[in-house]
């Protein structure tokens, strides 16, 4: 495996708002900073954190202000956007959403850009995990981390 690693929104918005596991994601992502690890996504992160803030709006949590500040703190983590040829990826997101009777495409394109790059991929998203974690090893689930256990050690 290389020093990059997949994340998808789910992890990220872990990173800027207060929710459960919040503490655990903070400490992978220092453990990835300390190593260097370099953390990529397909563009579609963007679009899915966008819509993640906008619904927060819509049900009161938070204003515009802050959704706007939130998106900009995302956007500096520092996740380099894949903005490759999507046809390949998204072929092996269809194949890969069906092999797994998933609802949507959009996961899958995660789990497809970790495999074309030969990384782990890392989510919170524990319905995805569930579904392809007897045959998509490299998928992992941020609860399954502790802070101070090597990632390594999960392999």
């Amino acid at each position: 495996m290389k020093d990059v690693v997949v994340v998808d929104a789910n992890l990220a918005m872990k990173w800027v708002l207060n929710e459960a596991d919040s503490g655990i994601a903070l400490a992978l992502l220092n453990e990835w900073n300390n190593k260097g690890m370099v953390m990529i996504a397909p563009a579609l992160l963007t679009y899915e954190v966008t819509n993640v803030l906008y619904q927060n709006m819509r049900k009161g949590k938070i204003n515009l202000d802050q959704a706007k500040k939130i998106l900009i703190e995302v956007l500096a983590i520092g996740i380099e956007l894949d903005f490759s040829n999507n046809s390949t990826l998204s072929k092996r997101a269809f194949e890969l959403a069906h092999q797994f009777n998933l609802l949507a495409t959009y996961d899958p394109h995660y789990v497809a850009l970790a495999e074309r790059e030969n990384c782990e991929f890392w989510t919170a998203d524990s319905r995805l995990w569930t579904a392809v974690k007897e045959k998509l090893h490299r998928v992992r689930l941020l609860s399954d981390y502790h802070p101070g256990q090597a990632v390594e050690a999960l392999l």
